[in-house]
């Protein structure tokens, strides 16, 4: 019995392992692609980084120390650091439960929880768009103040 259980011991850590690769894949991926952002660390990279998270048990204050070892932030928008937190947070919680210990899973909530506060953080300091109203209203005053103008020259 020993051997198979060792067996699926290993066929279970392979497949946590390769899950957390393609993960990482897709993260790097979309944070290229949606966040336009430059990601400093390769797909296999980046799955240590959140396997040792994960082991680690980081969590509530490592959300930015997160976000840093992976992607460059420096000259980013608020735009695009919410972009990067919403995507980061979404790639943890895909990554299976079983990467956490049981007294490790609290830290898990705690580092979601934080990557959430600093992407509502970061929309709340976003403009919000115009509504339909408010645009229609600023073309009728851009209209209107053309309008203005013509009967001036027309005037002079």
């Amino acid at each position: 019995m020993g051997r198979y259980w060792l067996t699926m011991s290993d066929a279970s850590a392979f497949t946590l392992v390769t899950s957390s690769v393609a993960i990482a894949d897709s993260l790097r991926r979309e944070l290229s692609d949606q966040a336009k952002v430059y990601v400093k660390v390769t797909p296999p990279e980046l799955a240590v980084i959140l396997l040792t998270a994960a082991e680690s048990g980081w969590g509530k204050g490592k959300a930015n120390q997160l976000v840093a070892q992976i992607s460059e932030m420096k000259n980013a928008d608020a735009g695009q650091r919410a972009r990067v937190f919403k995507l980061v947070r979404d790639a943890f919680a895909q990554l299976p439960l079983t990467l956490w210990s049981q007294d490790k899973l609290a830290a898990r909530r705690e580092l979601l929880e934080e990557m959430t506060r600093q992407l509502h953080n970061l929309q709340g300091n976003l403009p919000s768009l115009p509504t339909r109203e408010e645009v229609r209203e600023q073309e009728w005053r851009q209209t209107l103040l053309a309008a203005g103008k013509l009967e001036q020259r027309a005037r002079e």
